[in-house]
């Protein structure tokens, strides 16, 4: 009897003896992959992009408005100097078309003495003179002396000549003219000593400056703000991965657990399978051997046949038990075949 093995048995011996090969190569990618997780770079963390824009962008409003209010309250420190330095430009036309009227009328005054032919050192001259410090006080003209207050009362019963009253209305002119130029003079000073003093404050305060620095402090502390999502996200992602490594790592144990149960499952149907094999070798051998047995009692039993039929012996209707007796004392005796002829076996015996 010739027993054979199947494909399919050969082909679970031979996956047996691979599997361990592909569980070492699937082991060795999932630790390189776990590897590859445990290195954390800022561009592959799930960061919430949104959350981040929308404090760099408040951070950057806020600041923004810092410097815009900041540059509003310096635009405006610049808009008051620029008005007031238009306003005291303006005093400063106004001073010099005053002076220039004022010149204008010092010139009148001396063309009209000179029409009159009026000398400079007469008594006429100089009592048109005082008569003008008199009358327009304005002019700067300072105290009288005893003798000046003594011919000013003189001059009240006297009348005054055509060359004097002209030039006392040019000189009441001349007195307009030099009180817009006082005023002019003084608004420009005013007006100065206001530019002035924005610019001794603004020395003092520096908004723009300021207002950079505090800009430059929010800015710094968004940035501190999203340091803080980052890492916030970072140790976030850092515990994932190690949940996932444990879930990973679990998972990995009841494989390679479910894999040593297979493994010995499949040595076990292994053992079990050459166990019936060679049980059914050792039968068929067996079979063999008893069929070889078989063959040789046949044939022993038929040379006994043929020789106890050549012997005269008549072994008809002879059951095995005295057939074997018979075969088992030709064997003892050896007897020859001329020594048992002519003897005859009674069946009953």
């Amino acid at each position: 009897m010739q027993i054979k093995a199947g494909d399919t048995g050969n082909q679970m011996i031979h996956s047996n003896v691979h599997a361990p090969e592909k569980a070492g190569e699937q082991g060795r990618h999932k630790a390189a992959k776990q590897q590859r997780k445990t290195a954390i770079f800022a561009g592959d963390l799930p960061i919430h992009k949104d959350a981040i824009t929308l404090r760099r962008q408040q951070a950057q409003k806020k600041a923004m408005k810092m410097i815009q209010d900041a540059w509003n309250g310096d635009r405006k420190i610049d808009q008051s100097i620029e008005e007031y330095g238009a306003l005291s430009e303006e005093q400063r036309k106004e001073l010099k078309l005053n002076k220039d009227k004022m010149a204008e009328c010092d010139a009148r005054k001396e063309n009209l003495r000179e029409s009159y032919g009026v000398e400079k050192d007469s008594q006429e001259q100089k009592d048109l003179e005082l008569l003008e410090r008199q009358h327009y006080p304005n002019l700067g003209s300072g105290e009288f002396t005893e003798e000046e207050r003594e011919r000013l009362k003189e001059l009240e019963s006297e009348p005054l000549t055509e060359y004097q009253q002209r030039c006392l209305e040019m000189e009441g002119d001349k007195s307009v003219f030099n009180d817009r130029a006082r005023h002019a003079e003084s608004r420009i000073k005013a007006y100065d000593n206001a530019v002035r003093s924005i610019k001794q404050e603004r020395l003092k305060h520096h908004e723009m400056l300021d207002a950079q620095e505090n800009a430059d402090k929010v800015m710094e502390q968004a940035s501190k703000d999203i340091q803080g999502l980052i890492v916030g996200e970072a140790k976030d992602h850092v515990d994932e991965v190690q949940e996932e490594q444990r879930e990973e790592a679990k998972e990995k144990a009841e494989e390679k657990e479910e894999q040593e149960e297979k493994i010995e499952l499949r040595q076990e149907q292994k053992e079990l399978m050459e166990a019936r094999i060679e049980a059914v070798r050792e039968e068929s051998h067996e079979a063999q051997e008893a069929q070889r047995r078989q063959e040789k009692d046949a044939r022993e039993e038929a040379e006994l046949l043929g020789d106890m039929a050549d012997a005269g012996l008549n072994v008809a209707g002879a059951n095995d038990a005295v057939k074997a007796e018979i075969k088992d004392m030709l064997n003892k005796l050896k007897l020859v075949e001329a020594d048992i002829k002519g003897i005859e076996v009674d069946e009953e015996v």
